[in-house]
Formats: C-alpha cells, sequence, structure tokens
C-alpha cells in the first residue's frame, strides 16, 4: 500500500470529509430566497454526500455531485439509495479544477470544506459562470476568529496560505460581483461530532495495525498533529460559511 492507500484507509469512512453538520447545511440553505420549486444544485467536492443528501431533501431538486476520489462517488450513490433520493442526484468523477458547465446551468452551486482546491478567490471567479442571474453560491472557508493565532497555529495553517478574517472573505466576495446575502461561524461541534471523533476513533483503531508501517505511521502522525491543534487552538480558527448571490 502506499501513503495514499492509508489516507484513505483513515479518513475514507468518516462520515463526513471535513468540518460540518446538516444543521448548517440547512441554516446556509434558508438564506436562500426566492427559489425555483426544484432547484438544479452543483455540489462540488461532495466528499462522502452528507450534505448532498441534505440538499435534496431541503431543495426537493436535483443535485450534480462531482468528486475527483471514486470512493467519495460511490458513498454518494449509495447515500441517496438510502435515503430514496437516487433519481434527482448525478455523479461526476472530476477535477474541480477541470469541471465544464454550461453557462448558467444551476441555481446554486454549493462547496462544503472544498473551495480551497482551486483557491477560494480563484474558485468563486470560476463558478460564478455556472450559476445562473439571480442564483446562488454557497462554500464553507477556514478563517480566522482572533487577531494574533499563536506561531504554531499558524505554521499549521501554512499549507493554505488563503486562511483569512471573515472581513476579508467577505470583500472578496464583494469584489467579484457577487451579493453577500449571509454568513456564520460553524460551531465547534461542526468539528468534532462528525468528523474528529470518529477520526480519533480510528487513530486508536489503526495505531496497533499500522505499527512499523513508515507511510501509515505519517499519515496517523499528520492526523494526531491535527487533532492536536484543535484541542488546543480551536478559539483561534474555524469554517465559516458564505453565501452569496449572481447578480442578475
Amino acid at each position: 500500500m502506499e501513503r495514499i492507500d492509508f489516507f484513505l484507509e483513515l479518513y475514507g469512512a468518516l462520515p463526513r470529509a471535513g468540518p460540518g453538520d446538516n444543521a448548517s447545511t440547512g441554516r446556509a440553505f434558508s438564506m436562500m430566497k426566492g427559489l425555483p420549486p426544484t432547484p438544479t444544485i452543483l455540489d462540488i467536492g461532495c466528499g462522502p454526500g452528507m450534505q448532498t443528501v441534505e440538499l435534496l431533501r431541503l431543495s426537493g431538486g436535483t443535485v450534480v455531485a462531482l468528486d475527483l476520489l471514486p470512493q467519495m462517488i460511490a458513498r454518494v450513490k449509495e447515500a441517496a439509495e438510502r435515503a430514496g433520493s437516487a433519481d434527482r442526484v448525478e455523479t461526476i468523477q472530476a477535477d474541480m479544477n477541470e469541471m465544464a458547465f454550461e453557462p448558467a446551468s444551476f441555481d446554486i452551486v454549493w462547496s462544503e470544506g472544498a473551495i480551497y482546491f482551486i483557491g477560494f478567490e480563484k474558485g468563486l471567479e470560476k463558478v460564478r459562470q455556472f450559476v445562473k442571474p439571480g442564483g446562488y453560491v454557497a462554500v464553507s472557508e477556514a478563517v480566522w476568529l482572533e487577531p494574533d493565532p499563536p506561531e504554531e497555529v499558524v505554521e499549521f495553517w501554512q499549507a493554505y496560505p488563503e486562511i483569512d478574517t471573515v472581513e476579508s472573505k467577505l470583500r472578496v466576495v464583494s469584489r467579484l460581483g457577487y451579493e453577500n446575502v449571509g454568513h456564520f461561524v460553524l460551531p465547534t461541534s461542526s468539528w468534532t461530532e462528525l468528523y474528529y471523533e470518529p477520526l480519533a476513533n480510528r487513530v486508536s483503531k489503526y495505531e496497533p495495525e499500522w505499527k512499523g508501517i513508515a507511510e501509515a505511521e505519517d499519515v496517523l502522525a499528520e492526523a494526531r498533529t491535527e487533532l492536536d491543534m484543535f484541542a488546543k487552538y480551536a478559539r483561534y480558527y474555524s469554517y465559516a460559511f458564505f453565501v452569496m448571490r449572481k447578480q442578475s
């Protein structure tokens, strides 16, 4: 097994691929006024599809769920089947950097914790063409919550240089020509209940099994670092949901 295989084994079965929960998905969706009765939605970086299924339930519409990993696409299909919504979801295995849809194809473009793969500003600029006039974009994105975070946590986030304050993110949204509809910071439970607590359990499970396997131990060490960083410094950072509207 290669390093990516150990990574997918550890993270690939988590309930969510990152911070979030159905309550936050619903809160962001509720900010979108004047939607058609059955909106068309593009869910970018859908992961295992928890929010995909929730969007199907909330909207009564259709969702195109896009992810690079075939394991995630399989989980989305299974989740939609269990929810009785398989007929309203289309899955696409593709790199979001290379996605190409017809202009003005969707009423909503959605991305929970995944727009960073393109970049916050670059991603919002890219997806704008896919949204119908008057349609919406909703993304969750890493943000600083307090000024002057400790050096240790700043170094941890160097892998993602676009982390910034909520105010700075809102300025990006406005600069790109979107209407700022609303925003909110995800609660601590969005990190712990469906992401970090299950991750910690899986780390404990695999530590004895993977002992002595260098690539596997490296993956476990990175996971422990991520968990420890949140335990010590959660007051300084989180994800925030940003809901915006394309001008008609």
